[in-house]
């Protein structure tokens, strides 16, 4: 008994001696704690556990990680999340309270809401850059808002001057869009000065479209459409298309219907314009229909007005031709016209006319029609074949119009002149038939009775610029003919003896000037006939 009493004191002596060298943390505070030496935590590897109703709820690693909901955290501080973020549950994140202004996440997903609706998310709102994803890991963000508020689309810079700047750099092309209903793709309203939209290529060695436009619908419809409202301010264009270098300012492909179509109900359907006189507004390789064509003539549109003057000179130099256009090699890209056509060569009218003549130059690449492309272009050819340059010049047929005109006008005249001459001969004539009457009748009766059945023909061709000939008959029994040639004053210039029977005779008009001429069958010393020739060279 006594052994046992004495093994009893011994017990409680070191309990006692244990407590009093025991640190306790009092649940209701403590005071006087040291930070450097009093921590709640444990001296060995173990990991620190924290448990309500006795389910553990925290965990802290002897490495230092802390993992909530987990017994294996992964990081410093792990979370687990269910993904179940909605306007009105949360999942292991929230922010506020769910009645008032709130962020809830999860990891994938932040939602900031108020009081069970989506209410504004604000990133950096007081100031700095906002970087949103990257570019397959560079360090290119995937969209970068700067401080200002412009925002880049694959570039970390933006530009002051825009307020969405695009740089696909390497992920190909810029801009996708895709809408499926009915209604705008992309809908854009400008009240400011200005272009409602630049697109730029900078680009020297890039023979792509600036703008393609496709339409691959079969009810018909625009691959480009413009339309302007209202052109009485300073005017205004549907579709503008401008190069400042050698190319196309608006190109377009249709393999039905209009390649490009323009309507106006005041003004022009479409405009085009030349920086210089070397250059065309408009080049067409092929037929082009008019209901109407106009030039402008007004007066005030002129200055160093003259009178047109030798116009008959001036057409007399001129030589004009029927040929082919030619079909070979490069040409055919040239679409000229099929079968024989006619005009005048232009480096002959160059020499008597050159303001009417214009140097101009076809490159061949422009002859192929425009490709087909896909929406998104990749069907392009990559490389393009060389282009062939056609140097060949232009004749201005419209301006030979006046000159036309001024040239019938001095034929009228001379013709009018020489009617009144003849008029006047035959006056004469008359009158000395008339004075000699009685005492050549028995003469006359028999002269005529000689030269019954004798004729003269028109000359053939007539007008004529070289030769001309004309046909005549003579009965056998008349003595003496000849054919004599004779200006419009009376002169005569040139006889030619004839023989009997149906015959003919070559005038040759090498060494006469242009102009209008009499010709007259005279036998046994008696006029038969007379007739007018034209000669033109």
């Amino acid at each position: 008994m006594k052994k046992k009493n004495t093994t009893l004191l011994a017990m409680l002596f070191c309990a006692a001696s244990f407590s009093a060298k025991a640190q306790s943390w009092s649940l209701t505070g403590n005071a006087g704690t040291a930070p450097a030496t009093n921590f709640v935590g444990t001296k060995d590897n173990k990991a620190l556990v924290f448990r309500t109703n006795n389910l553990e709820r925290m965990r802290i690693l002897p490495n230092g990680r802390i993992g909530i909901g987990t017994t294996t955290p992964q990081a410093l501080l792990n979370v687990p999340v269910n993904g179940n973020v909605t306007l009105s549950s949360s999942d292991n994140f929230l922010l506020g309270a769910t009645t008032g202004y709130n962020l809830a996440f999860d990891n994938n997903e932040i939602q900031a809401r108020y009081n069970g609706a989506g209410n504004t998310l604000y990133l950096n709102y007081w100031g700095g850059a906002t970087w949103i994803g990257n570019h397959s890991g560079s360090a290119i963000p995937g969209v970068y808002v700067a401080s200002n508020g412009a925002v880049g689309i694959g570039n970390s810079s933006t530009n002051s001057s825009y307020a969405l700047s695009v740089n696909p750099n390497s992920a190909g092309n810029g801009v996708l869009l895709n809408d499926p209903v009915n209604g705008y793709l992309m809908f854009g309203a400008k009240s400011g000065s200005g272009y409602g939209m630049l697109i730029e290529n900078t680009s020297s060695s890039n023979a792509s479209p600036t703008i393609y436009g496709y339409n691959g619908g079969t009810a018909g419809g625009y691959g480009i459409y413009g339309y302007v409202a209202d052109g009485t301010g300073s005017g205004g264009a549907g579709v503008f298309g401008y190069n400042s270098n050698y190319g196309y300012g608006v190109g377009s492909y249709c393999y039905n219907g209009s390649g490009v179509y323009g309507y106006s109900q005041n003004y022009v359907g479409v405009w085009g314009a030349t920086g210089n006189t070397s250059s065309y507004a408009g080049y067409f390789a092929g037929d082009v229909y008019s209901t109407g064509s106009y030039l402008g003539s007004d007066q005030k549109l002129k200055q160093n007005i003259q009178e047109l003057n030798s116009a008959m000179d001036i057409i007399g130099q001129l030589h004009p031709k029927k040929y082919d256009y030619r079909q070979d090699g490069t040409y055919k890209l040239m679409n000229l016209p099929r079968g024989t056509h006619f005009g005048l060569i232009a480096q002959e009218v160059e020499k008597i006319l050159p303001n009417l003549v214009k140097e101009t130059k076809f490159e061949s690449s422009f002859g192929n029609a425009p490709k087909k492309l896909s929406p998104d272009g990749k069907n392009e050819a990559s490389t393009s074949t060389k282009s062939e340059t056609i140097d060949f010049k232009a004749v201005n047929y419209t301006e030979l119009i006046p000159i036309i005109i001024r040239g019938m006008q001095e034929l009228q005249a001379a013709n009018t002149e020489q009617q009144e001459k003849i008029k006047e001969l035959e006056n004469t004539i008359a009158a000395l038939k008339s004075t000699n009457a009685s005492s050549n009748s028995s003469a006359t009766a028999t002269a005529k009775t000689n030269i019954s059945g004798a004729y003269l023909k028109q000359n053939s061709p007539n007008p004529f610029n070289q030769n001309t000939t004309v046909q005549y008959y003579l009965p056998a029994s008349l003595h003496t003919a000849q054919l004599v040639l004779q200006d419009m004053s009376g002169h005569q210039l040139k006889s030619y003896v004839l023989g009997s029977g149906a015959n003919q005779i070559t005038i040759d008009g090498s060494s006469l000037s242009s102009g209008q001429y009499i010709y007259s069958l005279i036998v046994d010393g008696k006029k038969v006939d007379s007739k007018n020739m034209i000669l033109t060279k």
